[in-house]
């Protein structure tokens, strides 16, 4: 399993696209164009992080084996993130790089994601080819799966390994 940190970072990777629309309020509204690189960078750095923990998750992370009994498309949670993205756009009135405010929003969002054991869609790794599917084992308990594949069959996820207590990614096969 992820440690408490990683799993932190990897669910921030979530919100990298948010970033884009900071950096475009930042340059067009804003006309401060350091702070909108910064957006943009910032950006780029939670993608590439979300792609690697991921990557490293599957290579080093102890393959169990696993029995679904059924499966359905959580990819339709990411219209929430839309929204959430879309926002900044919408602001009137001008933007502030007021770091306090920013700071405080940033801890309050990592103390939520540090005291829950919640694993999101991530529609970063969406753009890379990644599926979420909402799926339940045999023994009746509920995770989030994550797999470049398509599910037509649950039977055929057979082994995977695990990301946080409710969050799996299958294995790469052996």
């Amino acid at each position: 399993m992820l440690g408490n940190l990683v799993r932190v970072v990897f669910a921030l990777t979530a919100i990298a696209p948010l970033s884009i629309s900071v950096a475009y309020v930042f340059a067009v509204k804003g006309q401060n164009l350091r702070w909108a690189f910064i957006a943009f960078c910032f950006c780029l750095l939670l993608g590439a992080l979300a792609l690697w923990i991921v990557g490293n998750a599957s290579a080093r992370l102890e393959r169990l084996p696993i029995t679904i009994k059924k499966a359905k498309s959580a990819d339709k949670e990411v219209i929430g993130f839309f929204v959430a993205y879309a926002l900044p756009l919408l602001f009137k009135g001008e933007v502030s790089a007021d770091l306090g405010a920013w700071g405080l929003a940033a801890a309050l969002l990592l103390f939520v994601l540090w005291t829950t054991h919640a694993l999101q869609v991530n529609p970063v790794l969406g753009m890379f080819g990644f599926h979420f599917y909402e799926v339940e084992t045999a023994d009746g308990i509920t995770f989030l799966l994550i797999t470049r594949r398509k599910i037509n069959n649950a039977l055929s996820i057979t082994h995977v390994v695990q990301l946080s207590e409710y969050g799996i990614l299958e294995a790469k096969k052996s």
